[in-house]
């Protein structure tokens, strides 16, 4: 029923609920899933913001870099006063990089062979990205978080589970 599973992973939990659903079916029907992480490079939400701070990526306000114990080299040097477009760069990755690891965990949790998933990184709008991959996958399926990390303004435009649910030429299953 469906061969191909587009899952979009934000961070956020309904995300990793969403992956973990996914998980189910592609388990059942044999399916491949595709996790897909969009990285919206002109925006950082909120929420974004508060997960690089707590994984000591970087640092809110702008004043001098702080004392941190136990965190290796690599994310120390992001703790700089002045953001560049480098460091934002290595910090998105960098979260990305643990947004799409717990999403893979879920779907292994649920017995999804790693053969059958695939990661995909965007950079774009999250509803016009995630659409994209959707016909270019030949998706059957998309799974969706039905709240992601986005802050209040979303909540007003319309969140992005809700107009990818609309828009999307397949199924839609949104996650709380």
């Amino acid at each position: 029923m469906f061969e191909r599973i587009v899952v979009a992973v934000d961070g956020s939990d309904h995300a990793v609920k969403a992956a973990g659903v996914a998980g189910d079916l592609a388990e059942k029907y044999g399916s491949e899933v595709i996790l897909l992480h969009v990285i919206d490079r002109s925006h950082l939400s909120e929420a974004e913001e508060h997960m690089a701070e707590v994984e000591h990526v970087a640092q809110r306000g702008r004043g001098d870099p702080p004392w941190v114990a136990n965190v290796p080299a690599e994310l120390a040097a992001m703790l700089q006063p002045r953001e560049t477009t480098n460091q934002r760069d290595r910090m998105l990755g960098y979260l990305a990089d643990k947004v799409v690891k717990a999403a893979t965990e879920q779907l292994e949790a649920h017995g999804v062979a790693e053969g059958r998933i695939r990661i995909l990184f965007k950079n774009g709008h999250p509803v016009k990205r995630t659409l994209e991959t959707v016909e270019q996958e030949k998706a059957d399926l998309l799974v969706t978080g039905s709240r992601g990390v986005s802050d209040v303004a979303g909540t007003f435009a319309g969140s992005v589970s809700h107009r990818v649910m609309h828009l999307a030429p397949c199924s839609v299953i949104t996650v709380k």
